[in-house]
């Protein structure tokens, strides 16, 4: 067993301290009982004692009970120079509240919440200028190439754009925890490479909307175990008004009510219909629930069945078939979720449009719209 020093040996001064690193802790784990998961070497399942252990650089994050907390903290304390933040659990002697990847999260009695490091939506305010400022509720709207001026393409200064990477790069930092703005922001992130004036205005408007809803808290209700992982997609059809390219967003729910993840994306094909524009979107769901069941079992978690919800039957139906039928012009690499909605792995089920939970996430929503919706 290497020694404190000779760890620090290894963690610094060379290009592949990262990879001495991960070997490292992957000795140090299974050589404590815990199996490594396959989908990622961050992940550990202890069968034996029940614990699982999440590794991200230095930082180590156990979930298990209290007694097999205890015996994981000595352990590694024999081998590496560690400082233990904090448990956060039930008891009377756990701390209730601690920031974890500069997350906020509490534990209460009618469930667990967290929050996004309130710090990005201050600063990004703070950096517009907009301290004070009128809020706005409604977000940006979708931009129109026939109402473009030559100063609205004009492309920024090198100082400007800057800028604007910056606080867009921020916005999308803070949307992997906030469904609410996360279409504003990729609409904003993907002109990062040339912003233009339009652009810089659009992310004004952003953070005029962002200043009056700082900090966004996401719970999670104590509830019972549930065998189904919900997946829920929707796509809006040459969305992009530029372009003619198609957004899809979508969520993956899980045990019930808890939100896993959410993501809001442009198609890199353009869809000569709806329908294949949602079928991409339910490809796109299935893609994100296998690797979330993988996940899963890497933690010790017995997997779920997965289902797909959409409000396009097109989609579902295309899903269902085997071949590509008279639609020939969907990309044959993404026929794969017929194989798997064949045998089992996947269902595929039609929801109606009025409580579509991905459907704050294909196009311009009000903020409060976007969180009740999902």
């Amino acid at each position: 067993m290497r020694e404190i020093g000779e760890i620090n040996d290894i963690m610094y001064g060379t290009r592949d301290a990262s990879l001495n690193w991960e070997e490292e802790y992957i000795r140090f784990m299974e050589s404590m009982g815990f199996i490594k998961g396959l989908l990622s070497p961050c992940l550990f399942y202890h069968p034996g004692k029940d614990s699982r252990v999440v590794v991200y650089g230095g930082d180590f994050t156990i979930l298990g009970f209290e007694h097999h907390t205890d015996w994981f903290k000595d352990e590694i304390k024999r081998v590496y120079e560690i400082d233990f933040k904090a448990r956060l659990g039930p008891n009377e002697g756990d701390t209730k509240m601690i920031r974890l990847l500069n997350r906020i999260i509490e534990w209460k009695h009618n469930g667990i919440y967290m929050e996004a490091d309130p710090r990005h939506a201050e600063i990004m305010v703070k950096h517009l200028n907009l301290e004070g400022c009128t809020p706005l509720a409604a977000p940006n709207e979708k931009i129109n190439p026939k109402h473009l001026s030559d100063e609205d393409i004009k492309e920024l200064s090198r100082e400007d754009a800057s800028a604007y990477r910056a606080l867009a790069a921020r916005g999308n930092f803070l949307s992997i925890d906030r469904s609410d703005i996360r279409y504003t922001v990729k609409e904003l992130a993907r002109r990062m490479s040339k912003p233009r004036n339009i652009n810089y205005r659009q992310l004004v408007h952003f953070g005029r909307c962002l200043s009056g809803k700082m900090r966004v808290v996401n719970k999670s209700n104590y509830q019972k175990s549930f065998k189904i992982m919900d997946i829920w997609t929707d796509t809006d059809r040459a969305g992009c008004l530029e372009t003619r390219k198609s957004t899809t967003g979508g969520v993956v729910m899980m045990l019930g009510d808890h939100l896993l993840k959410h993501w809001s994306s442009r198609q890199t094909i353009i869809s000569l219909s709806s329908g294949e524009a949602e079928y991409y979107g339910c490809v796109r769901a299935g893609s994100q629930a296998l690797g979330f069941r993988s996940m899963m079992n890497d933690l010790g978690v017995t997997a779920k069945r997965i289902r797909i919800q959409t409000d396009a039957s097109v989609a579902k139906s295309l899903s269902s078939r085997r071949g590509l039928g008279g639609v020939r012009h969907i990309q044959v690499n993404q026929s794969w979720l017929q194989e798997k909605v064949k045998n089992g792995t996947i269902e595929i089920e039609k929801v109606m449009g009025i409580i579509h939970r991905a459907d704050a996430l294909t196009k311009p929503k009000d903020g409060s719209a976007a969180c009740n919706s999902i």
